[in-house]
């Protein structure tokens, strides 16, 4: 049986369940109980997270705490210290494993992009620190889950009126779309 690690925020933890049940035949999965939170925070936790070996393959996502807009009015990881980070995150799971994926932080409402509140996030970063990320990462051999643009389709559809979430459609995109990602090849 293989040996799974899934390692992500909170929409990892939304759809993580589903996943698990759609590989239990195939794989065993691990993954942090906690919110993996913003890109610092995962490449912090690591140690702790890779305490096991073995494994055939680890997913992490990073960007929604990334992306989203502080008080003082600037994003809460600049674009430069993310792809380094998302970088130096890689790098350490390449290590690990022979297959390594990194999923798209998923879209949000666009109406959030209007609201004057901490927390904010726009589409548009979304977009352009996946797509930075993609292209740096995919050179580095690791291979992508699109979660973007699986949900920016129909984002009212897949994210619930937090704005920010998965509905439950949402949660069963993502598990399928992830199990797909990690039985392939």
């Amino acid at each position: 049986m293989k040996k799974f690690l899934l390692i992500g925020d909170s929409i990892r933890l939304g759809y993580q369940d589903q996943f698990i049940e759609i590989v239990s035949n195939h794989a065993s999965v691990d993954a942090p109980e906690e919110n993996c939170r913003f890109s610092y925070y995962t490449l912090f936790n690591l140690s702790s997270w890779l305490m096991e070996s073995g494994y055939d393959a680890i997913q992490w996502n990073n960007g929604q705490w990334d992306t989203c807009y502080m008080r003082d009015g600037k994003i809460h990881t600049p674009l430069s210290h993310y792809l380094e980070v998302q970088k130096r995150i890689a790098d350490i799971l390449l290590s690990k494993a022979p297959k390594v994926v990194f999923a798209t932080t998923t879209p949000v409402w666009p109406e959030m992009a209007s609201k004057n509140i901490c927390n904010t996030r726009r589409n548009g970063d979304i977009a352009e620190y996946n797509e930075k990320a993609k292209i740096m990462l995919s050179q580095l051999g690791v291979e992508i889950n699109d979660l973007y643009e699986s949900i920016a389709h129909d984002i009212k559809k897949f994210i619930c009126e937090d704005m920010i979430h998965l509905t439950e459609e949402g949660r069963s995109l993502c598990a399928k779309q992830t199990a797909n990602a990690f039985l392939k090849g």
